[in-house]
């Protein structure tokens, strides 16, 4: 089919991927997938939590706010790409408006980064320090490729540490994300240098000398909207955290997204900087997605990671009180036996099913034996436990909790929509392309949007 004008959207090319998978072959016993309609109840767990945020997006609506609303989303590759975050963003400001791109990690985290609604360059001179790095960046002998380093680390998971002065990062807003007020979060240290902010013909400078390592962030105001903005290292060292830019009223969504990372590479992170970024971004809304990595780990003790997903829930109450946190957990996705090639996946034309439960008690042996039943896609194990753990780990504190693989279809719905005109999920089988982010962000848009519209409704 034509790529062009008469391409399918994502929600028709999910409707005719369901209706044109083929039946599933033995050992299957779950029939092949279909996307599941919102709930007659609340399509989100414990909606109620989220009451705050509803009532701040009401307030900017009407007019009786001027802050804009700002949801932070910290998670994996799934909120580093922007596709899911940037079609949220999309969607919150048509109904409410626009405030600005938000918060942003420093510079560019990595080659193929592309953030909606706005572009970042940036020049040399700069070293990129990264909380975690998947094993195939760290072999990397490209001068410029970032490198894993120890902490303290904030939101983004990323530093960018000035190599000389002159280092520059340049932000180009796109209309819809012009802004006047902008927002800066840098490490103060004993020997660092100077940060100026230039936007048009002005520019103001940050000394970042202090007599101890700690965060420093500072906000500045702009007379109308502005849509450059340039942040250059002076002097000694400057190590940059994250920036934001927003304007009056609207939403803000930001993306907090490092690849291959899992909710405990997040807990490693530094209170002190993240404190004093909640501080000074003032979300109205934290959306955790993490574990789709967690569940491709291997085995999982349910318990003892329910038990990392509370202290994290726990943490980000005492960070940033008063927030309301949504956790996503995380969305189908599939795998076949380890040793089939990684190249060859997706040309074997496997159909998909969910392992039975004696392949899930001996799937330590199939695997080892590498067992004909394997040769096929299937979720990964510990996805489930992962999944059920999160949720009952949001439920016992009192967050919101959305499954992201039940609205997406359930077990194996990431291989039928590996499948679908236009594809929406990559061959494999795990990360979403741009229609596919589309999809998710549509279906979650519209589950906050009914719970909105009961929550406001019943004040």
């Amino acid at each position: 089919m034509s790529r062009g004008a008469g391409r399918r959207g994502p929600a028709m090319a999910l409707a005719a991927a369901m209706a044109a998978s083929p039946a599933l072959a033995d050992p299957q016993p779950a029939p092949t997938p279909a996307p599941t309609p919102p709930p007659a109840s609340m399509p989100i767990d414990d909606a109620k939590a989220l009451a705050p945020f509803f009532q701040a997006l009401e307030q900017v609506k009407s007019g009786a706010r001027t802050r804009p609303v700002h949801v932070i989303q910290i998670g994996d590759s799934h909120t580093a790409a922007d596709h899911i975050t940037g079609q949220l963003r999309a969607q919150l400001q048509s109904r409410f408006g626009e405030g600005g791109r938000g918060a942003l990690p420093p510079g560019r985290p990595f080659a193929a980064y592309n953030p909606r609604q706005i572009t970042v360059e940036q020049s040399d001179g700069w070293k990129l320090e990264a909380s975690f790095l998947p094993a195939s960046w760290a072999k990397s002998t490209d001068p410029g490729a970032p490198v894993q380093a120890k902490g303290p680390f904030g939101l983004s998971g990323w530093r960018l540490v000035s190599a000389k002065p002159g280092a520059a990062v340049t932000v180009k807003a796109d209309p819809e994300a012009r802004f006047d007020r902008a927002t800066l979060c840098a490490l103060s240290a004993p020997d660092a240098g100077t940060l100026s902010v230039t936007v048009g013909e002005e520019t103001q400078r940050v000394a970042l000398a202090g007599p101890t390592n700690q965060p420093l962030c500072r906000q500045f105001s702009f007379t109308g909207l502005k849509d450059r903005l340039e942040l250059k290292a002076e002097g000694g060292p400057v190590t940059l955290l994250s920036f934001a830019t927003f304007r009056p009223g609207g939403v803000a969504v930001s993306n907090m997204g490092v690849i291959g990372t899992r909710i405990q590479d997040f807990a490693a992170r530094d209170d002190a900087i993240l404190s004093a970024e909640f501080k000074a971004y003032a979300p109205d809304l934290l959306i955790l997605a993490f574990g789709t990595n967690d569940g491709f780990e291997g085995e999982v003790d349910g318990k003892a990671y329910q038990k990392v997903v509370k202290g994290q829930i726990e943490r980000l109450r005492h960070l940033a009180p008063g927030v309301p946190v949504l956790m996503l957990g995380p969305p189908d996705a599939n795998k076949v036996r380890p040793d089939i090639p990684e190249d060859g996946k997706a040309n074997f034309g496997f159909s998909c099913a969910q392992l039975s439960p004696s392949e899930v008690a001996d799937y330590a042996r199939l695997v080892a034996d590498k067992n004909p039943a394997l040769a096929r896609w299937y979720p990964p194990p510990a996805l489930a436990i992962v999944r059920d753990a999160q949720r009952q780990a949001a439920e016992e504190e009192g967050a919101a909790f959305w499954d992201w693989s039940a609205r997406m279809g359930g077990p194996c719905s990431a291989h039928v929509l590996s499948r679908a005109d236009p594809r929406l999920v990559r061959g494999d089988h795990v990360h979403f392309t741009s229609d596919g982010g589309r999809l998710v962000a549509d279906l979650l848009s519209g589950d906050l949007m009914q719970a909105y519209a009961a929550i406001v409704g019943q004040r």
